[in-house]
């Protein structure tokens, strides 16, 4: 901002210095590249010698010169036999134009490095971790780190959403490459497992241990807490009722959606719910939870997801250099 206004200023003391009409100084339309060429034949001293270190002919840039003059008509130069003088107008315009050149120089530079940086940068898109202990999150903590470490010229930007909205990124390529939970991936996309997490069936410790471990009459008895149909966890949890009871008891479940593992913890502890969750998801609280262990086929597959595209598998292999897969 400071650049802008600098330039801005510059540009309208420019334009007091020539003498035209009011109207006509407000549509004055001189080029970058014509300032640009200007100072050099300034500093050269010589329209012919300016011309050949820039790489264009002498006419080309006379004619420049002369259509730059007669735009603000005033006299720049002072034709010799030897060269170029500036007049005391085109000392002004060259102090002028020299601020702007040099404006334009940091505001490129800056636009540049701005662009490479966004060009460089790996968009990861990931299914919101279930807490701190999860592997999601121990991954992408590891990942970030190794990426920091070895890559710091190509940043990685990790944001976190649902299965569907991080498969809508990818075909639409807000993401490059995705960390997904669940198993409904097309077929035309590649990927590579990083990580299975056991699932159990929890609840309130002494709800738990009366159960005797029989799930199909606990998830009837009890109302469940479970994420949104967006996510692996609820899939999993799906593929398990569907194994343990029959359509009409299904229909008979007293279900709960809630996309928040805290919400879903407190449910559980304060208001005696019953959840399908990730070992790592509990397994450190103090709080009094009981659980029942799922069988592996229940695990919840953590998989590195990308498009075929030559970029995103690019960004895939970089990814699976630091978080080697499980497969």
């Amino acid at each position: 901002m400071p650049d802008l206004a600098l330039a801005a200023g510059t540009a309208r003391a420019l334009g007091e210095l020539a003498e035209i009409e009011a109207e006509r100084r407000a549509m004055l339309n001189v080029s970058l590249l014509t300032l640009s060429r200007y100072c050099h034949v300034a500093r050269m001293g010589s329209i012919r010698r300016a011309a050949r270190e820039i790489g264009i002919g002498q006419p080309q840039l006379s004619r420049q010169i002369s259509a730059f003059e007669h735009e603000i008509n005033r006299a720049l130069f002072i034709r010799n036999s030897d060269g170029v003088d500036l007049t005391p107008a085109g000392q002004q315009v060259l102090a002028l134009a020299e601020v702007l050149e040099e404006v334009w120089k940091r505001l490129t530079k800056s636009a540049a490095r701005q662009f490479r940086r966004t060009v460089s940068t790996c968009h990861l898109g990931s299914v919101i971790p279930l807490g701190y202990e999860s592997n999601t999150a121990r991954s992408l903590a590891r990942l970030s780190a190794r990426w920091l470490e070895q890559r710091p010229e190509a940043p990685l930007f990790i944001s976190s959403t649902t299965a569907d909205e991080l498969m809508r990124g990818l075909q639409g390529g807000s993401y490059d490459v995705a960390l997904l939970d669940t198993e409904a991936i097309p077929e035309s996309y590649e990927r590579r497992t990083i990580s299975h997490s056991r699932l159990s069936v929890v609840g309130p410790r002494t709800l738990i241990e009366k159960s005797g471990g029989d799930i199909a009459n606990l998830v009837l008895t009890r109302p469940i807490a479970v994420p949104s149909l967006k996510s692996g966890l609820r899939q999993k949890a799906d593929a398990l009722f569907a194994e343990k009871l029959g359509e009409p008891e299904r229909a008979a479940m007293r279900l709960v959606e809630v996309d928040s593992l805290p919400i879903i913890v407190n449910l559980v502890i304060e208001q005696g719910f019953v959840a399908v969750l990730p070992e790592a998801a509990f397994l450190t609280m103090a709080a009094p939870i009981g659980s029942i262990p799922l069988e592996a086929r229940f695990s919840l597959t953590l998989s590195l997801v990308w498009p075929p595209t030559a970029a995103a598998s690019r960004h895939a292999g970089r990814i699976l250099e630091l978080l080697p897969s499980a497969e």
